[in-house]
């Protein structure tokens, strides 16, 4: 490939009648971009007859494995940061007109297991599969795995965040709910504009955090399983007004920021929210979890993720029970052992 030469360059944002520079690229590929850490590429680095091929192989390196096709006499012009916070990974992909497809054939020569969590930023984005045609616009979220045919496509200039959840951790967590269908999250309308809104102050933390705290990646990945649980129980709970969803994310929230806590409890947190014990458990009414069920899976699942880092958790098994806010060591090994089969010290 043949790297074309010049001064950086900079993306635009095309929108209502002005134009804002979305992000400045220095003409090289995989450089660092204006974001400490992340990995950037632009197919405007190399000749526009050789950009699809060029966005292709760096998507499969990076994303999934796709083809593109753009209609555009200039060639593609897209970019991409990359953000890797372990087992959670943050895309954030801006472009002119263009579409890309996953084949069967692709999902056979280079398969991927993940789920894509996606927020519009700018402009609309398309999403067909299994005969469904949505239609994204800026605010708006959708979901979808990697495990089946699609088509994702851009229509004009338009800007989007994935990110990229592990296809078997979604499954273990969330194993009725299937990805045949995209999900869509309107951005206009209660409750489903929860689930926008939070992604993007998400986004916008993990932005500011990347690379300067290695406690990022595990902050982000509870923060994304967090708007999961939330999207699951818009999508699979009936009916929820927008001030109970609301309710339910900062209650989640607040367990989650304090698993450590052993004196955790239904009554601390009510006390917390300002509102009675009843109303509480009546949130959590209809969740697959009870509210104390899903305190305690939250501290294993905690304690779990620590003692499968073989090599460099150095705590002890007592440790770890006591850091994810268990008062019982025979406690947390008879719980651990009911929901993996397994008893702690044999996890590591």
């Amino acid at each position: 490939m043949s790297h074309s030469e010049g001064s950086p360059r900079t993306l635009w944002s095309r929108g209502k009648g002005r134009e804002e520079p979305l992000i400045t690229t220095q003409g090289l590929v995989a450089h660092p971009s204006a974001v400490s850490g992340a990995v950037t590429f632009d197919t405007r680095v190399v000749a526009p007859h050789e950009r699809i091929e060029f966005w292709e192989e760096r998507c499969a390196e990076k994303v999934v494995g796709l083809r593109c096709s753009c209609l555009s006499e200039k060639g593609l012009e897209a970019r991409y940061n990359y953000f890797d916070f372990g087992r959670v990974k943050m895309i954030d992909i801006a472009g002119d007109e263009h579409f890309v497809e996953r084949t069967p054939h692709l999902l056979r020569q280079r398969e991927k297991d993940s789920a894509f969590l996606t927020v519009i930023l700018n402009g609309k984005v398309f999403v067909n599969r299994a005969g469904q045609c949505v239609v994204a616009e800026a605010g708006d979220v959708v979901l979808y795995d990697t495990n089946q045919a699609y088509m994702h496509g851009f229509p004009a200039f338009a800007r989007q965040v994935i990110f990229e959840i592990p296809g078997e951790e979604f499954r273990s967590r969330f194993g009725e709910w299937s990805l045949r269908d995209v999900v869509h999250f309107g951005g206009t309308a209660n409750p489903a504009r929860m689930i926008p809104l939070a992604l993007q102050d998400v986004m916008q933390q993990a932005q500011a955090l990347y690379g300067t705290d290695p406690k990022t990646g595990p902050l982000l990945e509870k923060r994304i399983w967090d708007v999961m649980e939330t999207a699951y129980s818009l999508v699979n709970g009936g009916q929820r007004s927008a001030y109970q969803a609301q309710l339910l994310l900062r209650a989640r929230r607040h367990i989650v920021d304090n698993l450590g806590d052993p004196e955790l409890s239904p009554s601390t947190i009510a006390a917390f929210m300002g509102i009675s014990l009843r109303q509480l458990n009546r949130l959590f009414e209809g969740e697959p979890l009870s509210l104390v069920a899903y305190i305690q899976e939250k501290r294993l699942e905690g304690a779990r993720r620590d003692l499968l880092q073989r090599g460099t958790c150095t705590m002890s098994v007592s440790d770890v029970c006591y850091k994810w806010g268990f008062k019982s060591l025979a406690h947390f090994s008879r719980k651990f052992s009911e929901r993996y089969g397994i008893s702690p010290s044999h996890c590591r």
